[in-house]
């Protein structure tokens, strides 16, 4: 395309103005609309299409394709595999009337293959607005994290890599690298600490050891006492935008059953040090310029830990894809008054467009504004080992809390911002009910305007009172022998950040 015919974006007021008149469908393709939330008030022609109704019904921009149950899930792959076929939605897309010369209508995925790339390209005509998932799966692996991590001189805590096959293997290797005899194990792909493993004697390897022996390499850590931290940005050839820094929740057992597993993030100005927002937003500028030289374009998400001893700063995790914080980064204040961070991967996929946006003046206005206001969210997991029937389920929309510690609904809808006061919640319903209910499957988000962990991590007693609360929406009972082996052959984990 010849530099004439670009269409070229000075401002945000162009930025908003180019989305509010763009003529191609783009399609979120997901379990639920989560990650993606919001996103149909800034982007023309924008429509979920999702398994899960969390909203019954009355989310305008959200096509529910009910489970008929025809075959198992056991990947978030296999749900999108399924909306991706079903005649609804190919009736849907074909629908869209395109415009000669116009760029091609868009797909989107929180996770994909390379069976879901061919359907889009070859039988549906829509280009895929990701990096090709050879190279997503390729950079996912926090083996290859730590490398890129090490190339772009943004450290992880002291580890190595090695196959491990018993825990005097383990002591042996540890020791060599001067990592200690507490130690964190993780493998190469896994999901919310379901594949993070504590380790500080026999037993405890002993727990997990058929998990472990099992992995081709891990990655063996020393055990450092941290917080954690979670940002996004976007790789784009006019540089990287990045977005808030968030603190995160791990492990808190009122809301995951998961020790190292997240469950939360909040979002205000005192979590963190000038300085230290200097050194995240330098740090994931020297990752995303990795990433592009890599030809990854677009969105991703970081994990950092803060050595709570010394204040080092690690890189912790890489997540290449829109995460479970991409919601409460694109409604943060600072997005809504400027533009979502992910209007840059839309950008980026764009052929036709030109940018001619400051980067640099962009990130550090987010940099010291993007904290303003106090806003966050807290995950709810299914912690009981057992498999019950939700009985009762909150709907979808604004709660306020009682005196008495519970939700009160105010208004149902699908608008997180019209829940503002302190005392407000807003409520995404992910498990309806009738559903079943699985040791780990997400029930609901809460979105709060309040502090809600200690400085140290862990659920304040705000948390702790939301948390109660939203727990106490949900009613279950136990399954009937019949119930129990239907729902083993047709139950689907719906995962909401990593790897199923």
């Amino acid at each position: 395309m010849r530099a004439s015919s670009l269409h070229t974006l000075h401002t945000v007021a162009d930025i908003r103005q180019y989305f509010a008149q763009r003529q191609q469908a783009t399609y979120f393709i997901s379990p639920s609309n989560f990650n993606m939330m919001d996103m149909h008030r800034w982007v023309r022609g924008w429509k979920n299409i999702n398994l899960l109704d969390c909203f019954d019904g009355a989310h305008p921009d959200v096509l529910v394709i009910p489970d008929d149950y025809s075959r198992v899930f056991t990947a978030c792959e296999d749900i999108n595999h399924y909306l991706l076929q079903h005649p609804q939605t190919r009736a849907a897309i074909r629908s869209h009337l395109r415009i000669p010369g116009a760029a091609p209508d868009q797909a989107l995925f929180l996770f994909f293959d390379a069976e879901l790339e061919r359907i889009c390209r070859e039988e549906l005509q829509l280009e895929v607005a990701l990096p090709p998932n050879k190279l997503v799966r390729h950079v996912d692996s926090k083996i290859v994290t730590t490398e890129i991590g090490n190339r772009a001189g943004v450290a992880s805590v002291p580890n190595i890599m090695a196959r491990v096959e018993s825990y005097a293997q383990l002591q042996q290797l540890a020791r060599q690298a001067h990592l200690g005899e507490q130690l964190v194990v993780q493998s190469a792909y896994g999901d919310s600490g379901k594949t993070t493993w504590f380790i500080a004697n026999a037993d405890e390897f002993a727990a997990v050891a058929d998990q472990i022996t099992a992995q081709e390499m891990v990655k063996i850590m020393r055990r450092v006492r941290c917080t954690g931290t979670a940002i996004e940005a976007c790789a784009t050839r006019w540089g990287t935008f990045v977005g808030p820094l968030l603190t995160e929740l791990i492990g808190a057992p009122a809301l995951t059953p998961y020790p190292g597993g997240w469950c939360g993030n909040e979002l205000f100005e005192e979590a963190f040090s000038a300085d230290l927002r200097q050194e995240v937003l330098r740090k994931t500028q020297a990752i995303g310029h990795a990433l592009y030289q890599l030809g990854y374009r677009g969105y991703f998400e970081l994990d950092y830990l803060i050595d709570q001893d010394d204040g080092t700063l690690y890189l912790g995790e890489l997540n290449p894809r829109m995460t479970g914080v991409s919601a409460i980064t694109n409604m943060s204040a600072f997005c809504q008054a400027q533009v979502p961070l992910f209007l840059f991967h839309l950008l980026e996929y764009d052929p036709r467009v030109d940018l001619a946006l400051d980067v640099t003046a962009f990130n550090q206005s987010l940099r010291l504004q993007g904290a303003a206001g106090v806003s966050a969210q807290l995950i709810l997991k299914y912690t009981p080992d057992r498999l019950t029937i939700v009985t009762q389920a909150p709907l979808s929309g604004v709660y306020r809390l009682q005196a008495d510690g519970t939700l009160a609904l105010v208004q149902p809808g699908f608008d997180r911002l019209q829940a503002q006061a302190a005392d407000e919640a807003f409520v995404l319903r992910i498990m309806p009910q009738g559903e079943y209910a699985y040791h780990g499957a997400d029930l609901a988000i809460l979105f709060v305007n309040q502090v809600v962990r200690t400085p140290d991590g862990q659920l304040n007693a705000a948390g702790q009172g939301w948390a109660s609360a939203l727990k106490n929406c949900f009613q279950f009972r136990n399954l009937s022998a019949q119930e129990r082996t239907q729902v083993e052959q047709a139950h689907h984990p719906v995962h909401i950040k990593g790897v199923p």
